[in-house]
């Protein structure tokens, strides 16, 4: 009789909580559930194409395209898609991490990426937070290490107004949350005021 042999290279892949820095011929299948650009806020110029990746075990993981790549890879990727990932560079995180790991992708000029289409992506969840408790908040007060999420209802929103800062002129807005019965100041900088109205407010 004959043998056949079937090579499963193409389905085999790796989960988010195994790949590290030991190689960069890693290959993961994540969805893309935040998707940014990074900006210098002293010359507003584009830093990195960051992204927050989710995999079917729940593990999130912080990804970034450098500025001179960002058009290279810009166009492949869009927020919500499943995708493979193969060839990427692992690294430690520094401060202002968006998720609790202690790495980092880093996309190389020669990364494949490549969506998934169809029903088999439909094990890994839409979306993804670590919300924070008031409690863990109060221990990250003037920390840089972790940027947090919080989930709450809006008691008070104020009206976009404009301020100085040692980069010229900002739009501000500021918000009440009540997190666990207790009131939390937000500020709002920049494009972010146009993301939330009286609207949003919960009166009681």
């Amino acid at each position: 009789g004959q043998i056949l042999l079937f090579s499963i290279e193409t389905m085999a892949y790796d989960m988010l909580d195994a790949i590290n820095n030991g190689k960069d011929s890693w290959k993961v299948k994540v969805r893309v559930i935040r998707l940014w650009d990074a900006i210098n806020l002293n010359n507003n110029e584009l830093i990195s194409l960051d992204m927050i990746l989710l995999d079917e075990h729940g593990t999130m993981i912080h990804a970034k395209v450098i500025k001179h790549m960002v058009n290279k890879f810009r166009p492949l990727i869009q927020e919500g898609l499943v995708y493979m990932i193969a060839n990427f560079k692992v690294t430690s995180a520094m401060n202002f991490r968006p998720v609790e790991g202690d790495k980092i992708i880093n996309f190389l000029h020669t990364t494949k990426i490549q969506e998934i289409k169809g029903l088999k992506n439909i094990r890994i969840a839409e979306q993804s937070f670590m919300f924070c408790s008031v409690e863990v908040l109060s221990t990250r007060d003037g920390q840089r290490m972790y940027l947090s999420d919080v989930i709450g209802v809006a008691s008070y929103i104020g009206n976009i107004e404009e301020t100085g800062t040692t980069h010229g002129i900002s739009k501000i807005r500021d918000i009440v949350l009540r997190i666990e019965d207790q009131k939390v100041n937000i500020r709002l900088w920049g494009n972010k005021v146009d993301q939330i109205d009286e609207d949003s407010m919960v009166l009681s």
